[in-house]
């Protein structure tokens, strides 16, 4: 299986990792961690980097020498390699003996040795006869066979006197030397790094605020909680087809007599087609008006009617004593006012067909949406610029109208549901939401703190409301994390760089917002800082957190 190694620097944090592992071309994953990096601060950054190999069926293993890295990635069932692969076996070479050729009057790249079994070095000499063949070389005595060996493979000393370094062999040398300053001067400047810790105090923080996205090209669209980008457009109409899944029995309906039964003490007047159900939820209707008298003496009045069912089907054909209720009365007409199948409803037939049910077309509005969403977000895709990137939840789908192509109760096999919609985003890159929670978090911290990192990259984002007519996008931001003591990175680079280490150090610890700093130089032979600012990491950590 091919193995895809991704390397991060010390201050990646889990939304970096959590891009590069969706970003990766392989199904085996080898996640490379140095030491003192942001990740292994805590459990639940490997927590969340294991579930998102799971979630991309990816093969994760780490490679580490950060022991804290290590009993996290553990911790969380995540395999550990102490090393990329192993370094191929060299394979011994067994000399052997060429032939010599039969009429040339040079012996080329002929391997001498004597009785002793010693391998000399290659020579080319040139023969005043040729060589004898080897059959004939195993016929002679070993001695002989040494001694012809040794005189053709003798060194031509002649050869190595005679040698002069020409003109242009001198300007090769003289580009060489020139490349090897220039490394070395290029090393000198570039490649000693310094590793700087700075452990500062922290306090928890819990906040809610809102950010404003919108269109890069609106002017009035400014303000520290306001994000711009480029807003993008897809509309689409899709037809999508699908099945019926609907019966309806056309059969013959049925018919028969209903005795109505009147419990109260007033005559009950029924009207031609009332409802009489049963509780399989058939319903009846009655052929004629008919007038129900009251109860007397303890005793209903009763009444017969004739009625015919209300869809075909034998499942109509019911008999007595079954009780038919009167929907139409409300409560009366459970236990008051009721009706009673006399002898037996008959002449039902079946004949079922497939047609259009509610739910069908219900089923079918929604994954005609749904399937013409995921096309506009790969139409949106390919609208972008290199460097961009598109949220998802970012995405705004709106659908405009969605019409099936037959109703409820239609006799169909298969309709079709035309859907027209509109998909919208204002690109801006997960990164560029750090950013702005981040500038916005300074108008919500205590005078002279800031979020941390961590606290950003865990930060909850939802879209609270969204106006195409305005191409804003409001989100909800919900911090819940911790902040710490300002500090102008920047600044403390600066003032480090280029000098001595342990003045360094002295400096860093006579900063009153950071509690212990330390300096680790690469490589260590080296006793001040370096002059280039990108070399000088500095890493945050935020005791507490």
């Amino acid at each position: 299986m091919a193995e895809q190694l991704i390397y991060l620097d010390i201050g990646d944090g889990i939304a970096e990792v959590v891009t590069r592992l969706r970003g990766a071309k392989q199904d085996h994953v080898v996640l490379v961690i140095p030491k003192r990096a942001v990740i292994a601060h805590s459990p639940i950054n490997f927590k969340v980097i294991k579930q998102q190999a799971d979630a991309l069926k990816l093969v994760l293993s780490i490679i580490t020498q950060d022991e804290i890295a290590k009993n996290f990635a553990s911790q969380v069932g995540l395999k550990l390699l102490d090393q990329l692969g192993e370094a191929p076996t060299a394979a011994v070479a067994t000399p052997t003996l060429p032939s010599a050729p039969k009429t040339s009057s040079y012996q080329d790249n002929i391997s001498s040795f004597d009785a002793g079994g010693e391998i000399p070095v290659v020579r080319y000499k040139k023969l005043a006869d040729p060589l004898p063949q080897t059959d004939d070389l195993a016929l002679e005595m070993p001695s002989q066979r040494t001694k012809k060996l040794r005189a053709a493979m003798r060194w031509d000393w002649h050869l190595i006197k005679n040698f002069k370094i020409q003109r242009h062999h001198q300007i090769l040398f003289g580009f060489i030397l020139m490349g090897l300053i220039l490394v070395g001067a290029v090393s000198f400047f570039v490649a000693p790094k310094a590793f700087v810790d700075i452990e500062v105090q922290s306090e928890p923080f819990a906040k809610q605020f809102t950010i404003t996205l919108a269109d890069e090209q609106d002017l009035r669209a400014a303000g520290p909680n306001v994000l711009t980008g480029r807003f993008l457009e897809v509309t689409r109409e899709d037809v999508s087809s699908f099945k019926a899944t609907g019966e309806e029995n056309r059969g013959e309906k049925s018919s028969g007599q209903i005795r109505i039964v009147n419990h109260t003490n007033v005559i009950q007047g029924i009207v031609k087609n009332t409802r009489f159900e049963s509780s399989a939820g058939l319903i009846f209707r009655i052929n004629e008006e008919v007038l129900v008298s009251p109860a007397r003496s303890g005793s209903p009045g009763t009444a017969v009617v004739s009625a015919t069912s209300d869809g075909g089907g034998t499942a109509y054909n019911v008999s007595a004593p079954t009780k038919l209720t009167v929907p139409g009365l409300g409560d009366t007409g459970i236990d008051l006012v009721y009706g009673e199948v006399v002898g037996t409803f008959a002449g039902g037939t079946d004949d079922i067909i497939k047609v259009v049910s509610e739910d069908d077309i219900n089923q079918a509005k929604e994954e005609a949406t749904k399937n013409i969403f995921v096309a506009a977000e790969g139409e949106i895709n390919n609208q972008l610029k290199r460097g961009e990137e598109v949220l998802p939840f970012l995405i705004q789908n709106d659908v405009i109208d969605a019409v099936p192509s037959a109703t409820a109760g239609a006799k169909r096999d298969e309709f079709e549901v035309r859907v027209q919609s509109r998909s919208w985003v204002i690109v801006v890159g997960r990164k560029s939401i750090n950013e702005a929670i981040s500038n916005a978090a300074v108008f919500e911290v205590p005078e002279g703190k800031q979020v941390t990192q961590q606290t950003v990259a865990n930060a909850t984002v939802e879209v609270l409301e969204s106006n195409f007519l305005t191409r804003e996008i409001q989100l909800a931001v919900k911090l819940d994390g911790r902040v710490g003591p300002q500090l102008d990175i920047e600044s403390i680079r600066q003032s480090l760089a280029n000098q001595p280490v342990a003045k360094a150090v002295e400096q860093l610890q006579s900063d009153a917002n950071i509690t212990t700093g330390s300096v680790e130089i690469v490589p260590t032979f080296l006793t001040r800082m370096p002059m280039l600012l990108n070399n000088i990491r500095i890493q945050v950590i935020y005791l507490g957190e």
